[in-house]
């Protein structure tokens, strides 16, 4: 995970809980804006933070999106998790249509880095 962007999201949401919120809800690709777009990645350890946090703050986090790399793949998922006040993963979405765009000035496949949910997966 990109530090820098994950020390502002901890920045903000302890603003949030200061305000007590019920619900944070953090943008798609939160951690990965900036200069380390690239890597893109996370682990479920990554996670652990968060759920932590929602504990310790007794609030509910929406984690927009993060990718999670596959063991047996090169590509990630595309995924949301929900977490509980008690810092339990309730619900987690992996993306499953993928986009491509093709115009002259942009170029997008969603498909060479993604891997699309085809079924329902462990949390």
């Amino acid at each position: 995970m990109e530090k820098e962007n994950e020390e502002k999201a901890i920045k903000y949401m302890k603003q949030a809980v200061a305000q007590k919120t019920d619900v944070i809800c953090l943008s798609e690709s939160f951690v990965y804006w900036g200069e380390e777009y690239k890597q893109r990645q996370c682990t479920l350890k990554d996670i652990e933070k968060y759920q932590n946090f929602a504990k310790e703050n007794n609030v509910n986090i929406v984690l927009g999106s993060v990718s999670i790399r596959k063991e047996d793949s090169e590509k990630t998922t595309n995924t949301c998790f929900v977490i509980n006040r008690s810092g339990e993963i309730v619900h987690r979405y992996d993306k499953k249509y993928m986009y491509k765009v093709n115009k002259e000035t942009l170029k997008v496949d969603e498909t060479k880095r993604t891997i699309p949910r085809k079924n329902k997966w462990n949390i």
